[in-house]
């Protein structure tokens, strides 16, 4: 069901929910996007608002079919992570069938299922109007990616995008974190505009894996960037996907669980929005085909699509030979070949490309200095606790792969007088823990010389094995009957529905969990200036004296 509330208030105070198989990260990029941009935020705004005109009176365009130019890039490392040409088109067969209703396992169990009335190709054209195959590949020495951009990037290891008013950007890598992919909502930056999809969820053959093996991530991802949100509005009952015709529904349904009821209504488990297997998927609404449909009405944030040449004739066969891609008729990247200057015979070393003499990307070869683990020296994710007991508990992350140690912090909730320790594995138990004391930590890895960023600092509670879920942890609090006001807010932020008189610590932190303000036991009772914050979304955290605490999301706006 459709709820009027303004674009900022829903994207800052939705809540995550994410199933334990299918992992989408487009909703979190979206939040990091803002924190980092607030701009990006009054952009959103704007664009619902561009929807919201357009659903008054939605219509096809000319009713016409709208077609997508898609370019592929392929950053790869491992042979199997460089797709086949083969298996990129299966994905374009699948999205096309998807959005245009062709595909095979449609049927009549929601009445309004839609035709989208969107098509995809490949690009024939680049940037320049030149002839291409819509595919670039590049080999990275970067073992696998984040949802922090770096393989939209070719000085982090990836392929710049093409022109985001020409061209749908798919990038199809090794993405770490379980994520299978995510994409970028319309308003967001041109250079990072598009979607990634985990290799091994690409297509429908060749590393395809069950139970995402029909292309259906794509689909999903694609949705998102034409502005679609899960089809539980990441939330309860009481936010919904701004689309009139979904069920209203309070989290996310893995595998297929056709018939299961929220919200006191049958979910739509078979929405290509919602986080089932591929199987399960089968269909977008009419309201998800309108809402799509505005981005490209007059003013709308796609409508430059509409004139691309991304998929016309093209100018034809001639290498460019400066575009940082190995195409045409190139025997290595810009050089090489009938019309580019002749290949260098020595390594650059420093180019990021793979080429000459080099055994891997920039390292190897008789010329290069020795290649090293692989990768740059990435801040450690996939934390949590485990085997939590009175007394001791064991943190883990993932493996950075340049790493060749890691540093750990810990300290009780809320301090920051850090006990410190060291290793060379990818956990570390502590002892000397206090049973029932809540505690903060982070990890940080050591490559070599270089020292990544830190995590973002998780908590656990000493003697609760069920308390070490760092992604899901401050998550979890945000339900708690809790309430700030004014929000938005300026310069001062007031606390209200809760009993201050038992609060021990009223804190403001950022998104990561770091603490930017303690506030003095006159501003709890009074408000809390906030007048040095930048834009931006913020959490409160109030810690009490039985050792629990509540965090609520707020944002700035000035």
């Amino acid at each position: 069901m459709k709820k009027f509330i303004p674009i900022l208030l829903f994207s800052f105070l939705a809540l995550v929910s994410l199933d334990a198989q299918r992992n989408c990260g487009s909703h979190e990029h979206m939040l990091q996007q803002i924190q980092d941009d607030p701009n990006m935020a009054k952009r959103m705004e704007s664009i619902q608002k561009q929807t919201n005109k357009y659903l008054e009176n939605p219509q096809r365009l000319n009713g016409t079919v709208i077609t997508i130019p898609v370019v592929v890039h392929v950053v790869w490392k491992t042979n199997a992570q460089n797709v086949s040409d083969a298996q990129i088109q299966s994905q374009l067969d699948v999205l096309t069938d998807d959005f245009r209703r062709l595909n095979a396992d449609a049927d009549n169990t929601w009445s309004q299922a839609a035709d989208a009335e969107i098509e995809f190709c490949l690009a024939t054209v680049d940037p320049d109007g030149n002839a291409t195959t819509g595919i670039q590949r590049r080999k990275t020495n970067k073992p696998s990616f984040s949802a922090n951009d770096f393989m939209k990037f070719n000085n982090k290891g990836g392929i710049d995008a093409w022109p985001a008013d020409d061209y749908l950007n798919f990038w199809v890598c090794n993405l770490g974190s379980g994520l299978l992919g995510y994409a970028q909502f319309p308003g967001g930056a041109d250079a990072t505009d598009g979607v990634v999809v985990d290799y091994a969820y690409f297509g429908t053959i060749g590393t395809a894996t069950a139970p995402f093996d029909l292309g259906r991530t794509a689909t999903h991802e694609v949705g998102h960037w034409l502005n679609l949100r899960h089809i539980w509005g990441d939330g309860g009952c009481n936010v919904d996907d701004f689309v009139s015709d979904t069920p209203v529904s309070d989290a996310s349904n893995g595998g297929c669980a056709i018939g299961h009821v929220s919200c006191g209504t049958v979910d739509m488990v078979q929405n290509y929005m919602d986080y089932s297997d591929d199987a399960c998927m089968n269909l977008f609404t009419e309201g998800q085909s309108d809402r799509m449909d505005a981005l490209f009405a007059p003013g709308g944030a796609r409508e430059s699509l509409l004139s691309s040449n991304g998929c016309g004739d093209g100018g034809g066969n001639t290498e460019t030979c400066s575009d940082g891609i190995l195409n045409n008729g190139e025997t290595e990247v810009d050089c090489g070949g009938p019309n580019c200057d002749p290949c260098e015979t020595e390594e650059t070393c420093s180019d990021g490309i793979l080429n000459n003499g080099e055994t891997e990307v920039d390292c190897g070869g008789p010329n290069c200095d020795p290649c090293g683990g692989g990768g740059s020296c990435d801040t450690p994710s996939g934390t949590f606790a485990s085997n939590i007991k009175p007394k001791r508990a064991k943190v883990n992350w993932t493996a950075v792969g340049s790493a060749t140690s890691y540093n750990i912090q810990i300290d009780e909730a809320g301090q920051t007088n850090w006990n410190n320790f060291t290793t060379s594995n990818t956990n570390r138990t502590i002892s000397g823990l206090s049973n029932g004391q809540s505690y903060d930590w982070r990890v940080q890895a050591v490559c070599g010389n270089d020292l990544s960023e830190w995590s973002p600092v998780c908590n656990f509670t000493a003697g609760n094995s069920s308390s070490g879920d760092c992604a899901a942890r401050l998550l979890q609090e945000l339900n708690k009957d809790f309430s700030v006001f004014p929000n938005p807010a300026q310069d001062r932020i007031n606390i209200s529905d809760i009993d201050l008189n038992s609060a021990t610590r009223v804190q403001i932190l950022g998104l990561n969990g770091n603490v930017i303000k303690t506030a003095s036991a006159n501003e709890i009772f009074n408000g809390i200036n906030i007048a040095d914050l930048n834009n931006g979304m913020y959490l409160m955290k109030v810690n009490f004296s039985d050792n629990t605490f509540t965090i609520k999301k707020f944002i700035t706006l000035k």
